[in-house]
C-alpha cells in the first residue's frame, strides 16, 4: 500500500502476468478516478503472494490485511509475534521491545516511540478496543506491571503496540 499510486501500473507491468491491454484499462480507470488506488495495489499484492507463496497464503494475507488495517482488529491476526506473560513479566518493557522482539533498536528508541505518543497497550474484545497510552515512564517498568495496571482482563486480547508494529501478549 506505500507505494505511490502513479506507480501502480509500472508495478504491474514488472511483477504480474497480465498482458498491456489490461494494464492501460486499470490505469486509465486510475487517472479518471473510477478505480481506486487501495483497491488495484490490493490485487497487485494478492497477485505476487500468490506467485511467490500459493493461493492459500495470498488469501491468509488479504484476511489479515483486512483485520489489521481496515477493521483495525488484532484478534483475527495470524502471524504477530507473541509474547508469554508468564515467561516474561519481570523484563522491562524496554528491554522487551528492543531486545526480545526487535521492534527498535534500543532501550533510547523505544523511549523515543513513547514520547511520540506511538507507545501503547491495546485490550480487545467481541471487536472493540480499549487503548492504555504509555508514556516514557512506562518504557522502564517490567510487562507485569504495565499489564497489571491495565486492570482486569476478563478474557479480552492483549497487544503492545510499538509505532506500526504489534505484538500480541499471552496473559
Amino acid at each position: 500500500m506505500s507505494i505511490p499510486d502513479h506507480l501502480t501500473g509500472s508495478y504491474l507491468r514488472l511483477l504480474t502476468e497480465w498482458t498491456d491491454d489490461e494494464i492501460h484499462v486499470i490505469t486509465k480507470r486510475l487517472d479518471e478516478g473510477t478505480a481506486h488506488p487501495m483497491a488495484v495495489k490490493r490485487i497487485l499484492a494478492s497477485e505476487v503472494v500468490a506467485a511467490l507463496h500459493g493461493l492459500d497464503a495470498a488469501a491468509t494475507a488479504r484476511a489479515e490485511f483486512t483485520a489489521r488495517f481496515s477493521k483495525r482488529s488484532f484478534g483475527e491476526t495470524l502471524n504477530l509475534p507473541v509474547i508469554a506473560l508468564n515467561d516474561h513479566a519481570e523484563d522491562t518493557l524496554g528491554t522487551l521491545i528492543s531486545r526480545t522482539l526487535d521492534f527498535a533498536p534500543s532501550i533510547s528508541a523505544v523511549r523515543r516511540v513513547a514520547l511520540q505518543n506511538d507507545l501503547r497497550l491495546i485490550r480487545e474484545s467481541d471487536g472493540d478496543q480499549q487503548t492504555t497510552q504509555l508514556t516514557e515512564v512506562s518504557v522502564q517498568q517490567t510487562l507485569g506491571a504495565v499489564v497489571s495496571e491495565a486492570g482486569a482482563l476478563d478474557g479480552a486480547g492483549l497487544y503492545l503496540k510499538v509505532g506500526r508494529k504489534v505484538a500480541r501478549i499471552d496473559v
